[in-house]
């Protein structure tokens, strides 16, 4: 399949959902090295992707989903299956919501 790497999603338009993204992704630049990272500039200038999903839109407090790699593509399957690959997407989550954290304290 030709679908690969990593990406976050927020709900349309501008909210708080979309300071975490960009946390999300600052972190993932960092972290995901030689990995490829999707964005979406070319809707509303910020990298996330934005979609109408329920679960963003409903969801009372910050949200974003993360699209960690995919399945049906050998590279980004075996990414996902070894420690190093695994420790990456911790790693992008915990410092990109950290950052988001203290940009709020």
């Amino acid at each position: 399949m030709n679908a690969t790497g990593w990406s976050c999603y927020t709900c349309k338009g501008q909210t708080e959902s979309d300071r975490l993204a960009d946390c999300l992704y600052k972190a993932a630049e960092q972290i995901l090295k030689n990995q490829v990272i999707r964005t979406d500039y070319a809707r509303d200038g910020d990298p996330d992707w934005e979609e109408n999903f329920y679960i963003l839109r409903k969801t009372p407090c910050v949200a974003v989903l993360s699209e960690n790699y995919f399945m049906d593509n050998k590279s980004d399957l075996e990414y996902l299956q070894n420690q190093t690959g695994k420790q990456a997407i911790i790693d992008t989550h915990v410092e990109g919501i950290e950052e988001w954290i203290e940009s709020n304290i």
